[in-house]
């Protein structure tokens, strides 16, 4: 599958997920984008982070927060609050509430933006 395919179909899987109000862990979205072994984690990651820049460059919300770590308390894993800080997002000193008030600007979105 094409690189460009594996990111449409994430934004489509995260786009269901908003209109759910839920979050989907790495695996999860893995799964439902289809990609196979090995090293699908890493791709799902690197296809993460490529949304994120999209996202964030086109001025939209950033779907990318609907994904998380099934390890670290419903929160993305570290490298999305890196990335969000490099794309001139501030999660503050508290990754857990910003991520808590960027869900809820996302599910009150309409998907437009």
């Amino acid at each position: 599958m094409q690189r460009g395919t594996e990111l449409e179909r994430l934004r489509c899987v995260l786009q269901q997920a908003r209109r759910e109000r839920r979050t989907l862990t790495y695996l999860e979205v893995a799964d439902q984008i289809g990609l196979e072994p090995p090293r699908r984690i890493h791709r799902t990651t690197r296809l993460i982070e490529q949304l994120l820049n999209e996202d964030v460059r086109a001025g939209r919300l950033p779907l990318a927060a609907l994904v998380v770590s099934r390890v670290r308390d419903g929160l993305p894993a570290p490298g999305f609050f890196e990335r969000a800080r490099r794309l001139g997002m501030d999660p503050g000193t508290d990754p857990a509430s910003f991520h808590r008030a960027m869900l809820e600007k996302i599910y009150q979105s309409t998907g437009s933006n």
